[in-house]
């Protein structure tokens, strides 16, 4: 295979980013493109090029001064080729009747390719399994003829495909590609611009502020630093990478087991997609397939997120107490609040940001004005000031991290638009209604297992598209409200993230703490499993969520709140003292109960934990009277 010299492809990567970043920026100028598809175009084929530039044939990023093939230089020259035929071609696309107008030979050759190198970039920037997903997809929408009358359907020409597929806004530019162009990049980019700026500074010293000298202190700062990271980070892999190198070594030198450090810091940088205001680039997806405001996804999220942290918090807590990992008087709030000082006014472009977005200005406006606000307030220190050369890095590594969302969102548009108009949509509900007969909490426990499977080793936004085009419709058809059903998939396309067999933050953070993986791997997964549980809760009572009457809400927060505490200090292995393992299974099975809305079970479940709670109280103080003088 030719090789080119290394600066021939960190060249094209500063051209492309740079271009692709003037035709997002100058849409917030002019309020919008005329033809739309100038937009879609321009993001698609711009992440497809930066996918093949910056990753080798087997999907690792390329280090510094590694060589590119001659071939990925053709494979990004093509696609340039047909982002510039399409956004020319804008008057036409947007005025052409889809099913009627004729399809030119240049749509389909130049379709063709874009649909080959779309493949090839998602291969290499998400793995096999969506690949070989959209490639089936493909398939079945051009052959379905042949295929059994269950399965089947009448087929479709390859124009007829492509007329769906590229010169409609069904396929590949449909909704998950409009919510990466016209939300996620904007996101993504303040949080490179945040990050570069020393807003992960800024988190940890709040975070051991704040628990430095309380019970495992170390262990809870990892999880408030990295839910404050995770909301600006966009990728849990990379809050773990970035937050878990400062906290994974203070937890194991404060006494945590590798493991155990490993495994909070995968857990905690996971939920930092679950945390509000800013979240994960999935959210942004799901208010667009969900069709309302941001911010009622962001008012939905925001107890189970709540109580997702408060689950991690306190089993750290038992098992700082369990342990004996006393509280470390030597770390004084002196030491820092100097950092504090030095980093504090970067909260200001965060504030900012949640402003606007109460305000519900427009994401990309807000994205785009969060930007310039971190830039201005970063001047104000020196050790924060964003210099041209930090301005150019945080604008590599943004679109590096858009470039790896965009393209599973176009590929998710394929499957899109082969379900509709196959029909298949129709009869994979009937399939997943099937499976368990109509019963809400089988058919549950099924889209979570689905949407966990297509999770396992892709981005948490593809894995999310995946679950929300298959699955999310049948919980509809059983009468989940569509936010319900979309929160519900987003949770466990999250939480997959720490669902072994392949749990990339459990990875991650094993590399970091070097813990063996699969023990790390587990005890990542019993730390998340109140996050497993949660999202079954607010499915089945949206009050969870802040849906419907403020009383009910009230009432049901607080059930699952204990439920949540009690699971997770039971896992940790003390609750008001000492546990024994069949104590432990017992009060876990107990809390489990809280977390349905049936009036019977929550009620046995906090009797029993009330009940617990007193023999334990009971048996502390007789431990006590018999040890004292």
């Amino acid at each position: 295979m030719l090789l080119l010299p290394s600066y021939v492809a960190r060249a094209l990567y500063i051209l492309t980013a740079v271009a692709w970043c003037a035709v997002q920026y100058y849409q917030v100028i002019v309020s919008g493109y005329e033809y739309e598809i100038i937009l879609l175009a321009t993001h698609v084929c711009a992440a497809i090029s930066l996918v093949l530039l910056s990753r080798s044939w087997r999907g690792h990023r390329r280090e510094p001064g590694e060589r590119i093939a001659l071939l990925d230089v053709l494979f990004v020259l093509a696609i340039t080729a047909v982002a510039v035929y399409l956004a020319m071609q804008g008057e036409r696309l947007s005025m052409r009747m889809h099913g009627v107008s004729p399809v030119e030979f240049w749509d389909k050759a130049l379709g063709a390719i874009l649909l080959l190198l779309l493949l090839e970039a998602c291969r290499r920037a998400s793995g096999m399994i969506l690949t070989v997903v959209g490639a089936i997809f493909i398939l079945y929408a051009i052959y379905g003829a042949y295929l059994p009358t269950a399965i089947g359907h009448r087929g479709m020409e390859f124009r007829r495909f492509i007329d769906l597929q590229i010169l409609s806004t069904s396929g590949v530019f449909g909704s998950p590609i409009s919510a990466s162009a016209q939300m996620i990049f904007y996101f993504v980019m303040v949080g490179a611009f945040l990050e570069r700026s020393g807003a992960s500074k800024l988190f940890t010293s709040i975070a051991y502020s704040m628990t430095a000298r309380s019970w495992g202190g170390a262990g809870k700062a990892s999880v408030v630093s990295s839910g404050l990271f995770g909301m600006i980070s966009g990728s849990a892999v990379s809050n773990v990478l970035v937050a878990g190198t400062m906290t994974i070594p203070l937890m194991i030198r404060a006494g945590f087991k590798r493991y155990m450090a490993g495994a909070i810091e995968a857990t905690a940088s996971t939920g930092g997609q679950l945390a509000p205001p800013i979240m994960g680039a999935a959210a942004f997806i799901m208010a667009e397939m969900v069709g309302v405001p941001y911010v009622e996804v962001v008012k939905a999220a925001f107890v189970p997120a709540a109580l997702y942290f408060l689950s991690i918090f306190m089993l750290v807590h038992a098992y700082s107490r369990r342990e004996n990992l006393v509280p470390d008087n030597s770390y004084g709030f002196a030491q820092y609040s100097s950092e504090f000082r030095a980093y504090w006014h970067l909260l200001l472009p965060i504030v900012f940001m949640i402003v606007m977005l109460m305000n519900r200005y427009s994401l990309m406006l807000t994205g785009s004005a969060t930007i310039l606000v971190t830039i201005l307030i970063s001047q104000l220190r020196t050790s924060t000031r964003l210099t041209p050369k930090t301005i150019y890095q945080a604008v590599m590594s943004g679109t590096r991290v858009a470039a790896d969302v965009a393209v599973p969102c176009a590929v998710a548009g394929i499957i899109v638009g082969t379900l509709v108009y196959t029909g298949l949509a129709v009869k994979l509900q009937q399939v997943i209604l099937g499976f368990a007969d109509g019963a809400l909490l089988l058919t549950l426990f099924g889209a979570m297992i689905m949407t966990i499977v297509f999770g396992m080793g892709m981005p948490t936004a593809a894995a999310y598209l995946l679950g929300a085009i298959l699955v999310a419709p049948g919980l509809q058809e059983l009468g989940v409200p569509r936010l319900m059903a979309h929160l519900f998939i987003f949770y466990f396309a999250i939480l997959s993230m720490v669902t072994p067999p392949v749990a990339l933050c459990s990875y991650a953070a094993a590399g970091l703490a070097k813990a063996n993986v699969w023990r790390l791997s587990v005890m990542a997964f019993v730390i998340a499993i109140p996050g497993f549980l949660i999202p079954f809760g607010f499915v089945q009572n949206p009050a969870l969520a802040l849906q419907g009457d403020f009383a009910e809400s009230v009432r049901v927060i607080l059930t699952v709140g204990i439920g949540v505490v009690t699971f997770s200090m039971a896992a940790g292995g003390y609750f008001f003292g000492m546990l024994a393992m069949p104590v432990r299974i017992v009060l876990c099975a107990l809390s489990v109960l809280t977390i349905f809305p049936e009036p019977t079970t929550t009620t046995a479940g906090l009797i029993g934990i009330g009940l617990a709670a007193v023999v334990q109280l009971v048996r502390g103080r007789l431990v006590r009277g018999v040890s004292s003088p």
